[in-house]
């Protein structure tokens, strides 16, 4: 009997030790989030596009190439030489495309926005890498703790079923203790089989994600403990509560501290998203575009130098301008410019379309994020020391013959299925921060 009061002890002191702060565990996320920036293909990739639109730049704003030519005109056929007839003559000729003045330049400016498109296209690419590393990290931290969890409740539910035995052994338990102790045993014991599978499947997710090979271990991970503080609201005042009906239920902390209202958020998001800045640039090009589509129909000059030389007649020289008659700009040039004007339009409604969407996800991940908090802190000031005293309680009663097993076991169960629900809100609330982080395109602790 003292082994079954101590192991219930145990479970409550282990139990007491899910809020106490972790130390050095932001060392292994960020390791893992250096790793993806490097060895991830999808930033490869993003990286090498960016590399591309930037070398588009220096080409967009170049003169088109010269060209030069060399050429003999009117050389018999019966004697061919280039003095042998007066009409033969040697041709040398240089010649040149000039765009009208402010098209070049209004090219280049245009591939020099999309280039820095693509930089924060990188950009956002990169944070939705490190918010999916840290998914799947805080996917494997929380099959860790539930493999602890569970491991320790089937202990503990060992020790009952040796309990029970004992009691029924003297006559003063059932049978069907005994039976429902096995049971609860073996499918504690299910559960750990499943939990293990879901471990290895968490941790080739995040493998992949690294570039890894899948069956690359991954040793234990902890909780960032700005996380956690953030979380749990662990803060001289105690916790603020997103809801003004739990104020009730446990006392408020003072403000400060935390994640920024949605309204903030929504701002750090318009002048940090890169998703967002990465758009600006593409608008920002495509009035470039208009505004190069608009002088179309002004003339790129052509201008030839030639030289010629006939034998005995002396040396010639000529100089031919030429230009393009816009006949067709009805049917060209006009409409090339409904084209970019129209394309221009659509950019400025996406961009507005993306802002309201981006918005929405905000306002939806903050307020998961803040239901988590709730839930958590409910569940660590709250629940669980409730449900760890009841344990106790009714592990000593059963003890002494004042409960009946049911109570005990009832008891068991509640407080495993809250432990493992603390995890699993804790891992939701760093999974949703992450992807606010993800979303805003800036770090939303403060």
């Amino acid at each position: 009997m003292r082994m079954i009061t101590s192991r219930a002890l145990l479970l409550a002191g282990l139990s007491t030790g899910l809020a106490a702060p972790l130390h050095a565990q932001e060392a292994p996320l960020a390791a893992l989030l250096a790793e993806a920036d490097s060895a991830n293909p999808q930033i490869a990739s993003a990286r090498r596009t960016a590399e591309a639109a930037a070398a588009r730049v220096p080409q967009a704003g170049a003169l088109p190439d010269p060209m030069i030519g060399v050429g003999f005109m009117n050389v018999p056929v019966t004697n061919p030489g280039l003095g042998n007839d007066m009409m033969t003559m040697l041709q040398l000729r240089v010649g040149a495309e000039l765009p009208w003045p402010g098209k070049l330049g209004l090219s280049e400016d245009a591939a020099r926005l999309h280039a820095e498109a693509a930089d924060w296209e990188v950009e956002r690419v990169r944070q939705k890498v490190r918010a999916e590393v840290r998914v799947a990290y805080y996917q494997v931290y929380f099959v860790d703790r539930a493999l602890e969890v569970t491991g320790r409740n089937e202990g503990l539910v060992r020790d009952f079923a040796r309990l029970t035995s004992v009691k029924y052994g003297v006559g003063t338990a059932a049978q069907p203790d005994v039976l429902r102790a096995q049971v609860e045993r073996t499918s504690l014991s299910d559960q750990l089989v499943a939990l293990r599978e879901q471990r290895v499947s968490a941790a080739a997710r995040l493998n992949a994600l690294l570039s890894r090979p899948t069956d690359t271990p991954v040793t234990t991970v902890e909780l960032p403990e700005a996380v956690r503080v953030a979380a749990l609201r662990e803060e001289p005042g105690g916790a603020r509560f997103a809801s003004a009906a739990l104020a009730d239920v446990l006392p408020a902390a003072a403000p400060g501290g935390g994640i920024p209202s949605v309204a903030e958020l929504q701002r750090l998001a318009f002048n940090h998203s890169p998703m967002i800045r990465a758009h600006v640039r593409r608008v920002e090009a495509q009035a470039r575009a208009l505004a190069l589509a608009e002088k179309a129909e002004l003339p790129d000059l052509s201008v030839t130098a030639g030289y010629s030389r006939r034998a005995g007649l002396g040396d010639f020289f000529d100089v031919m301008v030429s230009a393009p008659v816009p006949i067709f700009s009805g049917r060209k040039q006009n409409q090339g410019v409904f084209e970019h004007a129209a394309m221009l339009a659509e950019h400025e409604a996406r961009h507005d379309a993306m802002v309201d969407e981006l918005n929405g996800e905000i306002a939806s991940l903050a307020a998961e994020a803040a239901r988590a908090r709730d839930q958590l802190v409910l569940l660590n000031d709250g629940i669980l020391p409730q449900a760890r005293t009841g344990l106790a309680s009714a592990t000593a009663s059963y003890q002494v013959g004042r409960v009946d097993f049911l109570t005990l076991l009832d008891a068991q169960v509640t407080l495993y299925r809250h432990e493992l629900n603390y995890h699993r809100l804790l891992a939701d609330f760093a999974a949703n921060l992450a992807a606010l982080e993800r979303a805003v395109g800036t770090e939303v602790l403060r």
